[in-house]
Order: structure tokens, then sequence, then C-alpha cells
């Protein structure tokens, strides 16, 4: 359990300070509305309790499967496939929600179209070819965690064709700037923060979890 639980200490942390940040930011800031049946508040909350349950997830079937082989011995080939099912719904429903919360506060910053329209159109190219690299170059499969599950990874090399030779990390960096389109698109300023909290909860996976486990699959080079 402890090369399990190694850093998730820190990542717990980060998920209730980071909450406890966003459900203020709900409460204090005006403009809400009911969308599709629900309230923005309840549209945020569905959000971040899935935030949790995605990236436990990925924690437990990562891990007991690159340390401990369990995910194999359960589960067969199968194992991945339910990991990658369940990465798929729990990531879309923790990220989708920041449409109807951008939508259900709409008008609530004052920045106008001219700034804000700008700001996506600079940024939607480098998140296509952020996309792009990951299917042509990174690999579907490589991104949802296959080195956890496959040792013949142990023996390659980080990836760096198109977007991953000039940015590191491009699919944090540069890949999930899609979340701020809709509080950009709807002017939305708690869709923004909504979108901020996911962006940050996202990085302390990467910290907490990813990268110790990249130095166990790569070595010094991951």
């Amino acid at each position: 359990m402890n090369k399990i639980l190694k850093y998730q200490g820190y990542h717990l942390l980060s998920y209730i300070v980071i909450g406890i940040l966003l459900y203020l930011a709900a409460v204090k800031l005006p403009g809400h509305s009911r969308l599709w049946g629900l309230s923005t508040a309840q549209w945020i909350l569905f959000s971040w309790i899935l935030a949790g349950i995605f990236q436990m997830w990925i924690l437990l079937f990562w891990r007991l499967e690159l340390y401990y082989g369990r995910i194999s011995a359960w589960m067969g080939r199968s194992g991945f496939t339910i990991f990658r099912l369940g990465f798929i719904l729990f990531g879309l429903g923790r990220l989708l929600p920041v449409i109807p919360i951008s939508l259900s506060t709409a008008h609530t910053m004052s920045v106008p179209l001219y700034l804000t329209i700008p700001l996506i159109a600079v940024t939607t190219p480098f998140i296509i070819w952020g996309l792009y690299s990951v299917v042509f170059y990174f690999g579907i499969n490589r991104a949802f965690g296959a080195d956890h599950f496959d040792p013949a990874y142990r023996n390659g090399t980080l990836e760096k064709r198109g977007i991953f030779k000039y940015i590191p990390n491009s699919m944090y960096v540069v890949v999930l700037l899609m979340l701020y389109h809709p509080g950009l698109l709807w002017q939305s300023l708690l869709g923004l923060i909504a979108a901020a909290a996911h962006h940050a909860f996202v990085w302390t996976h990467y910290f907490c979890t990813e990268k110790p486990d990249m130095k166990e699959i790569y070595g010094q080079s991951g």
C-alpha cells in the first residue's frame, strides 16, 4: 500500500483545498441560474465529485498494475479495456460540466468579446496540434497509460515528435486550455474559475501520481 499511496496525501489535500475554494467562489459570485434541471452549484458539485473519482480510478488501476500486476491477474486483458472505459466516462463527466456551468452564469464578467474571441482563436490551433500529436505520435493507448500495463514500454523513450518536441507535458499545458473556452465564449467568470480548478487538480495528478510513476517506468528520464 505504501507504493500505491505515495504522495497521495498531497493529492487529497489539493482536492480538498481547491474544492473549498471552488465552492466559495460558487457561493459568493452572483448570476446563478438553473440549466437542464440542475443549478450551477449542483453542476459544480457533480463535476468535482467526478474529478475525485476519476483521479482515484487512475491511481488505483495504474499503481495496482505497475507495482503488483493485480489488474492483469484479476481481469486479464480486459483490465485495460475496463480502465479505459472508466477513464472516458469519468473524465468526460468531470470536464463537460464546465459548459453548463458557463451557460448558467453567462455574462457575469465584463470582458468584451473582441478580447475573449481572439484568446479562443489563438489557443485553438495549438489545442488541435496537441490533439493531433497525441493521436498520431504519442498514441491513444499510451495516453490512457498503457505503459503502466505493458512492460515493453520500459525499453522505449519519451515522445519527442510533434508538439512534444517543443512543449513537454503538452496534454496538460496546451490541450486542456480548451477547458477555458466555454467561460470565455459565454463571458462566465465562474466558468473560468471552474476550468482553472479542474486544470489545477489535473496538475496535482501529474505531480503526485504520473511523474513518480514515469520515473519507475522510464528511470530518471521520466
